[in-house]
């Protein structure tokens, strides 16, 4: 390739050239010199095996190591590129099999960050248990001990220690001179890490402590270091700026007075907050110079890969920045005087989206009043594909921001032919990244990410593996205490530290006394074989819905509910009484209940044999975590169907990639586990696991990015580069991210001390740190701007909550003379996808405002779109709701049939028939009634009708497990609400005796009263709460309602619901629901015989009817009675007769105000299907 005359100078260095620090700004070329230096030397004869390439991480090292192997006219048979932390295992490696590591019998391995994240959690538990040294941390931090946050403290604190050399000790003397009495404790608690770390894995290093070993190994071996040495004839480092002091120092004692080649520029680091320090940079003189070879230091000043504005806007991000001494680098690099390149060439406007897809021959037969997709492009994307065009865009949401991204990408890839993979959104933190991953992905367009953000037991395709064996464990040993082996620490050499049951240490030789760690007042539930329990982690219908509606169950509620339905159904046909949650959970442990009840559902059918086939594998000799997790995997079936998804493109099969990468990260992490603990049981994995709350990594292949869009943090882009970058979501407070770094434990403070001295670090300010890290944030500011080979646009959301961060205004600052960027505020359009341009056509196709011949052209190319080998769906009128047929016209009722007819829904059916007919179909949202708190206290209520205050709080309290409630505030709220709502019935029981004069004769009695109407008949059939006898003999029937609202006292005298109750009393209903003759006859179950109430007849008088308030707010129950009804009104009959004629036919009525609300509770509930909303109007209608 065609160098520059600077570069040509790096390239052709000589060899005995000595140590060379090159220095060029983003786009100058110095990956490019360091790539091009390697094919020069094998090109002059060099063996590929005696250079080595360095970069501060495996995925660089990857693109590097890629760039090497198209370059190098040689065949190459060893890694000779590698992040430096792959260097300095290697090393540690190779010292171990000579006997250099004191203490290290076996190959190293790697402690990962979320496995040193759970070592640390599992010493605090034990020292909080009473195991373990005595540390005692500062009063102030106990609150934050047992924190995600307090641990990543802790980690960064101990990951400085590494960095410096700092020893326990060390700390421990700064406590009390820098005001950080804190650190005594951490050096104590460092001190006990280092001990039982190596006597649980000596041979394991953290990933700090990993590379300041390497460089001692070669510091206190110089015969090794000379052997190193010799075997290289040429180093070359790129990206030198983000080397923490540890890795200066491995570079250092390898390369000093060598051939080297060090790239760098300080302005554009991006590993800040893993420890990278650009300021050494000005000692590199002090490591690598020698008398015979001092550092040169040579400089890049031509930008080949930002354009003039884009190089502009880098520039005035990278002023902000302040100089490193020693290593500073050309902030104005000029541009090469060539040609601008040309924009891509157009598609063709909407028929490029259509030649994607296998349409061809629709030029010119754009609609054009549908053709809005097309003409935003010509200015907002056209745009963008202008040489080094610079724009910044602000939103009035996330969403639209997220939603303008989208569509950029869109009409970037679809109407000018440019490759996702060509295109990049940068975002300043983790959970931006995951959030806007989804949007896109929900949007249509497909995209990667560097690396895992969310840990790996959170994972949606882990949480059911993970739930599964879990289970498996607890069925298997219902018994809480676990034996020592079970753990990775387990004292099985003898060596005095072990394990207690819960995870707590212990330096003594003896088990810790259950009986301490569990007083005798802690309730104990015991475990059975269809409720295993282990430390409260037990088999629930909780559990087994979980399992069915995860990613791989694939269940959705409804067919959770037909499950749930199938079961209960097969339970009464055979005389059992089991709930549908014990009929569940036995139906996945044993999945002969599920052909028995036939149920069909590939959801179930696969959980339970997840779970036989998981039991098997842990019941075989010597199971491990991998052998049972494979054999729940096996089991489950999904991944070759996720395989196909992964394979077939679009949103869904990004989804699908991701769940792949979960699991065979799932596989690595257990892989290792085994590796790192020989013998450790599931069990043990299964603890790790669980207490493991940072993002994995894993050296497992993930999925092929191929035609993707780029979503990355700053440190997932340095060393890559995209034509289109777009900075996304640079609001105030988050770019930058101005808190202090590690200040929790002082570890800035112990930073300062060591380099520059515990009386300077003394002297320096929270403004002196601040400042340091605000520079930090624009040095990622300045990567992720530096990334455009073409456009670049930086978005932020604008209003009265969110601001638009001062990075933004760097980027703007251009208006002018200086540059053309534009400073927009845009809306959010609808992406460009295909979906979209289906209903731009169908708008087109029945839209009275188009004219024939664009009505023509859009049915032309739905009809190309219905045609295609994989037709597009919505395009073909078949599927258009408007025109399918109904699926029948038959009416719920025959002929002459007497409409079945209940007093709750009287009042439903008169406000909208629609509504009554939907919840009948049970198309509505519905809750498990069985659960749920009204229906618990109306069950109480009917088998203690007599019982005072404290025996039905005592009955609730018995029974209120059964209903699930989280433990917590929410649980306890909701518990006393409903003791409130039985000490309100009992006082309404005794008063009903003493004070009213009446008698209970019966609970929950049904009826069934055929009512006579002139156009139709009503069968009125309904269930009773309480039926009582007044002082004159006549029934009154009494209604329960533990809701929170209430009819008004106007609406009372003719309240359907209870009018329709004393209507069935009308007819005698209160004989035959009271029928008793002892109080034990109360709860007998009574087929009701159906009674007939003649037209114009009263066959008994009833007594009234009340509704009692028991879920109000006030202190006692609120009545609210019906008067008996008068033997001459006949209006009450005539409401059922009527509400019978609203529902017996064929259609439906939906009755509301036009904006969905007409008066005191009417309301749309099922506005998807209602006429009268504009969600459930047909496509067809104008």
């Amino acid at each position: 390739m065609a160098l520059d005359a600077a570069q040509r100078r790096v390239v052709d260095l000589p060899p005995g050239h000595g140590p060379v620090l090159v220095l060029g700004a983003p786009g100058t070329g110095r990956s490019t010199v360091t790539v091009e230096g390697v094919a020069q030397r094998i090109a002059r004869g060099t063996d590929p095996q005696r250079i080595l390439v360095l970069t501060p991480s495996r995925e660089t090292a990857a693109t590097v190591r890629d760039a090497v192997s198209r370059r190098a006219a040689a065949t190459i048979s060893t890694p000779l590129v590698r992040a430096w932390q792959a260097y300095a295992f290697d090393v540690l490696r190779r010292a171990q099999t000579q006997d250099l590591l004191p203490g290290v019998s076996t190959a190293p391995v790697l402690l990962s960050g979320p496995e040193q994240d759970a070592f640390l959690a599992e010493m605090m538990r034990g020292h909080e248990a009473g195991y373990g040294s005595a540390v005692v941390w500062p009063p102030e931090l106990h609150e934050a001990l047992g924190t995600r946050g307090f641990r990543g403290q802790l980690r960064e604190l101990f990951d400085r220690m590494n960095e410096y050399r700092v020893a326990p000790e060390q700390l421990a003397a700064w406590a009390e001179p820098l005001g950080h009495p804190e650190w005594r404790t951490a050096a104590a608690f460092r001190a006990e890490y280092q001990q039982i770390r190596a006597l649980r894995m000596p041979n394991a290093f953290d990933p700090s402590e990993l590379v300041d070993r390497a460089a001692r190994v070669l510091e206190e071996n110089p015969d090794f270091l000379a052997a190193e040495q010799e075997r290289l004839d040429a180093v070359l480092v790129d990206d030198l700026h983000e080397a923490t002091p540890s890795a200066h120092r491995l570079i250092g004692v390898l390369t000093r007075g060598r051939d080297a080649v060090f790239t760098a520029n300080p302005d554009t680091t991006v590993q800040g907050f893993r420890g990278a320090r650009p300021d050494l940079l000005r000692t590199l003189e002090e490591r690598v110079g020698t008398p015979a070879h001092p550092l040169q230091r040579l400089h890049l000043g031509t930008s080949h890969r930002m354009p003039p504005s884009v190089n502009l806007a880098w520039q005035r991000v990278a002023r902000a920045v302040s100089v490193v001494a020693g290593a500073r680098t050309n902030r104005a690099p000029e541009n090469p005087p060539e040609p601008s390149l040309e924009a891509a060439d157009a598609v063709g406007g909407m028929a490029g989206l259509l030649g994607a897809h296998g349409v061809g021959g629709v030029e010119g037969d754009l609609p054009e009043s549908g053709s809005d997709i097309a003409a935003a492009a010509g200015s907002d994307t056209a745009s963008a594909l202008r040489e080094g065009s610079v724009r910044v865009a602000l939103f009035d949401s996330p969403t639209a921001q997220a939603r303008w991204c989208a569509d950029h990408f869109l009409r970037l890839h679809v109407l000018y032919g440019v490759p996702y993979r060509e295109m990049a959104v940068i975002v300043r933190s983790g959970s931006q990244l995951n959030a806007l991953t989804r949007q896109l992905a929900a949007l249509g367009v497909p995209t990667t990410t560097s690396a895992a953000e969310t840990p790996l037991r959170e994972e949606p395709a882990v949480i059911p593996l993970l739930n599964a064996l879990r289970i498996l464990l607890a069925a298997q040993e219902p018994a809480a205490p676990a034996v020592a082996d079970e753990h990775p620490g387990a004292d099985a050499d003898g060596c005095g530290v072990a394990l207690a049951d819960d995870g707590a240490v212990t330096t003594s030789g003896e088990r810790p006394d259950p009986a301490a760690a569990n007083p005798a007042d802690t309730p104990q539930v015991e475990a059975t074989p269809l409720d295993p329990q282990r430390r409260g982690v037990m088999l629930t219908a909780t559990a087994a819905v979980s399992l069915l509606t995860s990613r791989i169950g694939g269940a959705s509620p409804m067919e959770v509910r037909r499950i749930r339905q199938k079961l209960r159904g097969y339970e009464l046909r055979t005389g059992g009484g089991r709930t549908s949650d014990d009929l569940l959970v036995q139906a996945l442990a044993d999945g002969v209940l599920l052909e028995l009840a036939e149920v069909r559902s590939d959801a179930a059918s696969r959980v339970a044999d997840m779970m036989l086939e998981g039991r098997d594998a842990l019941d075989a000799p010597g199971p491990t975590a991998e052998s049972v997790l494979w054999a729940l995997w096996e089991a489950s079936g999904v991944g070759p169907r996720w395989r196909r998804r992964a394979l077939a493109g679009g949103s869904e099969s990004v989804r699908a990639d991701r769940d792949l990468d979960a699991v065979v990260g799932l596989f690595e992490a257990a892989e290792r586990f085994v590796d790192q603990v020989p013998g450790a049981t599931a069990r043990a994995f299964m603890d790790y696991m669980d207490h493991q709350e940072l993002p994995m990594d894993t050296l497992a292949a993930r999925a092929p990015a191929e035609d993707n869009v780029s979503v990355m943090t700053p440190a997932g882009s340095a060393g890559r580069q995209w034509s289109h970058v777009v900075v996304a979501g640079v609001q105030q407070g988050v770019w930058p991210n101005t808190a202090l770094r590690g200040q929790l434990l002082g570890t800035d403070v112990l930073t300062d001390a060591l380099d520059h001295g515990p009386e300077q670090a003394l002297r320096l300010g929270a403004v002196d740190r601040l400042r340091q890290v605000r520079f930090d944030e624009l040095r990622q500011f300045a990567t992720a701007v530096s990334r455009a080979g073409e456009s670049l646009t930086v978005t932020a959301v604008a209003t009265q909550d969110e601001q638009p961060s001062e990075f933004v205004d760097l980027v703007a600052a251009g208006t002018g003379e200086e540059s053309e960027v534009s400073v927009e505020e845009l809306s959010a359009p609808e992406p460009l996808t295909l979906r979209q341009l289906t209903g731009t056509l169908r708008r087109t196709v029945t839209s009275p405002a188009a004219s024939p011949e664009e009505r023509e052209a859009a049915a032309r190319l739905l009809h190309e779109f219905a045609g295609l080998p994989e037709p597009v769906r919505g395009a073909s009128p078949a599927e258009w709701w408007g025109h399918e047929p109904l699926s029948t016209d038959e009416p719920l009722f025959e002929p002459g049939e007497a409409v079945r007819v209940s007093p709750s829904k009287i009042e439903t059916i008169h406000r909208s028939p629609l509504d009554w007919f939907v919840a009948e179909a049970r198309a509505t949202e519905v809750t498990d009634m069985r659960r749920s708190l009204g229906t618990l206290v109306h069950d109480i209520a009917e088998h203690m009708p007599d019982a005072d205050a404290v025996e039905l709080v005592a009955e609730l309290r018995r029974r209120w497990p059964s209903l699930g409630m989280p433990a917590g505030w929410t649980g306890d709220q909701e518990l006393e609400r409903a003791e409130t709502m039985l000490r309100k019935f009992a006082q309404y029981a005794r008063e009903m005796r003493s004070e009213h004069g009446r008698h209970l004769v019966g609970v929950e009695g049904s009826f069934e009263v055929l009512v006579r109407g002139a156009a139709r008949d009503a069968l009125l059939t309904g269930r009773v709460d309480r039926l009582e006898v007044d002082g004159h003999g006549r029934h009154v029937v009494v209604d329960l309602k533990t809701g929170r609202n209430k009819p008004s006292k106007e609406d009372l005298p003719e309240h359907p619901q209870l009018a329709a109750y004393q209507v069935a009393l009308q007819a005698g209903a209160g004989e035959a629901m009271a029928g008793v003759s002892s109080p034990e006859d109360l709860h007998e179950s009574r087929r009701p015989e159906r009674i007939e109430l003649p037209e114009g007849a009263v066959l008994a008088q009833p007594g009234g009817a009340l509704l009692v308030q028991l879920g109000g707010a006030t202190a006692a129950p609120g009545v609210q009675e019906q008067e008996p009804l008068d033997d001459e009104q006949n209006w009450a009959r005539e409401l059922i007769t009527r509400a019978a004629v609203l529902v017996a036919g064929t259609r439906f009525e939906a009755r509301h105000g036009a904006a969905q609300q007409s008066g005191h509770g009417i309301h749309c509930t099922v506005p998807w299907v209602c006429p009268l909303c504009a969600q459930g109007r047909q496509v067809t209608e104008k």
